[in-house]
């Protein structure tokens, strides 16, 4: 899915070493409140973006509007539901569905596969996942085909480990075309404190919106050296992390700090 670019600039940027909050282990549970993400605002290298989030009365993400400066260009994703089971979302500049993810689901509402529709310049891409579950009900794997350009036909084959809630490893194997596949593995590190993932109500198609707690920390398996590490230097009273500094570790080094603000009831 297109994602909000203020909300997952750091997580777009893959790479998270967390200085645990001191509210850590003496509060890990919060007050027992629920709540929402209303708005997101990220800055890096000077420039900065908001992301609002707005909801229905039955806590479904209606849509996100992002907003960037200079300039004050607006954008929307939105989110169309059948009772409150989600059918699509796109951009709100879309046109015969590009820039829309369809998401299809079993005999018990459980996500089956999604059909992501992405248009560059005159060009449709289509990309296919499908999901599949273990006994829990944890996503374990996902294979993802781009089933437009057959020349250039790209697979993604990904398996999930989890520990307790959490996942924990990913191994991605990926081919285009006739070439060969090739594979790497990342394990992922958590805090302890309520994943401000889970408050906006996103649909849980990545390892992201799966996991219970916030990402700390991902590195590749063969390597001692962290791709990207979040700092969470504040939490409100929910357990849910207000402020926080990601860095990516990979050349371009880039730092993002995010600030976040909810509504909890």
């Amino acid at each position: 899915m297109k994602k909000s670019a203020a909300l997952f600039l750091m997580l777009i940027a893959v790479s998270i070493s967390c200085k645990k909050s001191e509210t850590d282990d003496n509060n890990p549970s919060g007050d027992g409140k629920n709540c929402k993400l209303l708005t997101a605002s990220a800055t890096i290298n000077g420039f900065t973006s908001s992301s609002l989030l707005y909801y229905d009365d039955s806590g479904n993400l209606l849509y996100i509007k992002d907003v960037y400066s200079p300039g004050d260009t607006i954008t929307d994703m939105q989110f169309k539901y059948t009772g409150n089971i989600l059918q699509y979302s796109c951009s709100s500049g879309s046109a015969d569905f590009s820039d829309t993810t369809f998401y299809f689901y079993d005999v018990d509402n459980k996500l089956e596969s999604t059909v992501e529709h992405n248009r560059a310049g005159s060009f449709l891409m289509t990309t296919k996942t499908d999901y599949f579950y273990n006994t829990a009900n944890q996503a374990v794997h996902t294979v993802s085909r781009a089933t437009t350009d057959l020349v250039n036909f790209l697979v993604d084959s990904i398996f999930y480990s989890y520990t307790g809630k959490n996942v924990t490893s990913v191994i991605q194997f990926s081919r285009s075309g006739s070439g060969p596949w090739y594979s790497f593995t990342m394990n992922i590190s958590y805090d302890n404190m309520k994943s401000y993932t889970k408050s906006m109500g996103m649909p849980p198609t990545t390892y992201f919106y799966w996991s219970e707690n916030n990402i700390t920390k991902i590195m590749y398996a063969d390597s001692t050296d962290a791709m990207t590490t979040i700092d969470y230097s504040k939490y409100n009273e929910s357990g849910y992390p207000t402020e926080l500094t990601a860095i990516n570790h990979m050349p371009q080094h880039d730092t993002i700090t995010e600030i976040l603000t909810y509504q909890c009831k």
